[in-house]
């Protein structure tokens, strides 16, 4: 196996929380490139076994390689994970001036300033002077934490971090800032954890060999009963919930819908739902399932409103690990506009006429059904009323000229008419389209609402159940 193959098995091992496996074989691929990357996922591997200053050092790599890839995000990276492990190391001061570094580089700041900004932060002791309550009001009140588009407009640079992907690394950044200094202010006033003891550029060392914490157990486990408390196990909670940034609580459900003409296939993404707890109740025109489980992580009762009507004894539903599947049996076969309704009187689906007549708002508008074969020809060719530009069509010529753009494609024509419908009229033209089976087409809703619209063929041809 490659060392490259390696290497991405042990990113999706961190990925995956499985830091053994990210460890073994992330120094297995590390020995052959000392990829920033590779760096990054193994400090945050070796922080989740616990062991800081095994992070620590592999961050402090990362952060020079990144550096000679000319890789700002990944600086920023760097920095961040160097925070990480002074936050458990317990190192407050300097978890705060890593984070502080870390959201600087990603607003756009050069990643090694002439002047080291922090150290105007220090005391003439060397202490830290920073509160959490400023840290509080910078992340509130920078241009890059603003939601208000017109701010970030002022300023480019902010504008220009807030869409770059490591956006959201500065407000993970900003969070365990407020958390290292709340944790610093608790402290005695002269505790070494107070001091800045570190440096913007850190040490350069080589590539250290962090074996798995497995060898060695009986010697691991006397350690971890000395240094892991109930205190790291806090830090790495909080650290998780920093990096999972909250759903706000009216994100809606994600559906994903395809049909046929006698079926509506929907995929309704939930994550976690209980198969045994869910109730799924199928009516006419909606769907209730109750409890789904919302992108915020809220479970309670969902509804989606039908466009069409359905078969609820023909309909089903699965549950799979990340969705519900429904089955949808439609009550009349054909195509739907859309997925969802609103509420209000329920459509037809829509089936492609053979021939029809348009006319005005309340004149119905006729589709002439198939005459025998033994049916004499009308002395006369009626003109019926019609909306083309092209002024009345005899329909006993229809398809005579070749040249006729509306009489080439009649669909089209219909189409267009009822894509620039207004609701209500397309509303009108579906029920009276349907209901008259095919013989009648109104665009007047109020004409046809109270109503059923009847089977009214042309003179001369019969209406025949099919």
């Amino acid at each position: 196996m490659s060392y490259v193959t390696m290497a991405q098995q042990g990113l999706a091992a961190v990925d995956a929380a499985n830091w053994e496996e990210a460890l073994n074989k992330l120094s297995f691929a590390l020995k052959e490139s000392l990829s920033p990357v590779w760096l990054i996922a193994r400090s945050k591997a070796l922080a989740g076994l616990g062991r800081p200053q095994e992070a620590l050092d592999d961050a402090d790599l990362a952060w020079h390689m990144a550096i000679e890839r000319n890789k700002r995000e990944l600086m920023a990276t760097a920095q961040y994970r160097r925070g990480v492990a002074f936050f458990q190391l317990k190192q407050y001061a300097n978890a705060d001036y890593c984070f502080m570094h870390c959201m600087r580089i990603i607003k756009g700041g050069p990643a090694v300033p002439k002047e080291d900004p922090g150290l105007e932060l220090v005391d003439e002791k060397g202490f830290w002077t920073v509160t959490a309550a400023e840290a509080l009001a910078a992340a509130r009140y920078d241009d890059i934490g603003k939601k208000d588009s017109t701010l970030q407009g002022e300023n480019p640079l902010a504008a220009a971090a807030a869409n770059r992907p490591h956006f959201r690394e500065w407000r993970m950044a900003s969070n365990m800032r407020i958390q290292a200094l709340s944790a610093m202010e608790k402290l005695p006033t002269d505790d070494d954890a107070r001091k800045l003891t570190t440096t913007m550029v850190p040490e350069k060392k080589g590539l250290a060999d962090h074996q798995s914490s497995k060898v060695g157990v009986e010697a691991a486990k006397v350690e971890v009963a000395k240094a892991q408390t109930a205190k790291t196990a806090e830090v790495n909670k909080a650290e998780v919930k920093a990096e999972t940034p909250a759903v706000p609580k009216d994100t809606p459900l994600r559906l994903q819908d395809f049909q046929s003409n006698t079926q509506m296939s929907v995929s309704i993404f939930s994550k976690g739902v209980n198969k045994e707890k869910l109730q799924v109740q199928f009516l006419e025109s909606s769907v209730r399932l109750d409890p789904l489980v919302y992108p915020n992580g809220d479970e309670k009762e969902f509804e989606l409103d039908l466009w069409g009507e359905i078969i609820p004894a023909k309909s089903q539903y699965t549950v799979t690990p990340n969705k519900v599947e429904l089955s949808l049996a439609k009550k009349t076969p054909g195509k739907w506009a859309t997925l969802k309704g609103d509420g209000s009187a329920k459509r037809a689906p829509v089936s492609s006429p053979q021939v029809v007549e348009t006319t005005s708002e309340k004149a119905p508008v006729v589709v002439p059904a198939a005459a025998p074969a033994a049916a004499p020809a009308p002395a006369a060719t009626p003109a019926y009323p019609t909306s083309s530009r092209s002024g009345p069509k005899n329909w006993d010529q229809f398809g005579a000229d070749e040249n006729s753009d509306d009489e080439k494609d009649v669909n089209l024509f219909f189409k267009k008419l009822y894509k620039g419908a207004t609701p209500e009229q397309q509303r009108a033209m579906m029920k009276s389209f349907t209901e008259s089976n095919g013989t009648s087409l109104s665009t007047n809703w109020d004409d046809v609402k109270g109503k059923k619209v009847e089977t009214v063929p042309p003179e001369g041809v019969e209406a025949k159940k099919w």
